[in-house]
């Protein structure tokens, strides 16, 4: 199996989470999806995880989803957002590196398609509240993986690094080894 094969069902995992309005899940696997991708090549990404998280972030999707302009979020931002909603389940980033700018983010379902709550800044006081649309957010990662499995494929190395990557299996028809 190659890169995109071992990708391939956490991506559509999330299509269907976010079809199905299981919001929660698919932003699970849109935060963890960064550390799957660069846990793929060490050699360029490094092996501390918080490191590794960044690097991908900046060369793969801040760039392609313009959040250097409007919002301005870098690669720690993203890893401090990652960090909070995976680990702690919190939407304040009290301790994290974007807590002097944001002092919390929520991620929100646009009520159409015709009309995206995505990127938004709310200052209430001293409280700066970062609103992302979880399916614009979901399809902006699913674009940055594609990208990167798209520029990987030849990649023996990053290939073969991919064969380990976890899937749950159906054993609905026996035990496959």
């Amino acid at each position: 199996m190659n890169l995109i094969d071992k990708l391939q069902p956490f991506l559509t995992d999330m299509d269907d989470c976010l079809e199905n309005g299981q919001y929660n899940a698919a932003l699970f696997i849109a935060l963890a999806l960064p550390d799957i991708c660069s846990s793929t090549d060490k050699s360029r990404f490094g092996t501390n995880v918080g490191k590794r998280y960044k690097k991908w972030i900046d060369l793969y999707f801040i760039k392609q989803n313009n959040y250097e302009k409007n919002v301005k979020m870098s690669a720690d931002d993203f890893y401090s957002l990652r960090c909070a909603y995976l680990h702690s389940g919190l939407n304040k980033l009290d301790r994290q590196s974007v807590a002097n700018v944001i002092s919390k983010f929520e991620f929100v379902v646009s009520p159409s398609q015709h009309m995206s709550v995505h990127k938004n800044s709310i200052i209430n006081g001293n409280i700066n509240t970062l609103q992302l649309d979880v399916n614009s957010y979901c399809n902006e990662i699913k674009k940055s993986v594609e990208s990167y499995v798209s520029e990987s494929n030849g990649n023996k190395t990053i290939n073969a690094a991919a064969e380990n990557i976890l899937h749950v299996k159906n054993i609905d028809h026996g035990f496959i080894l």
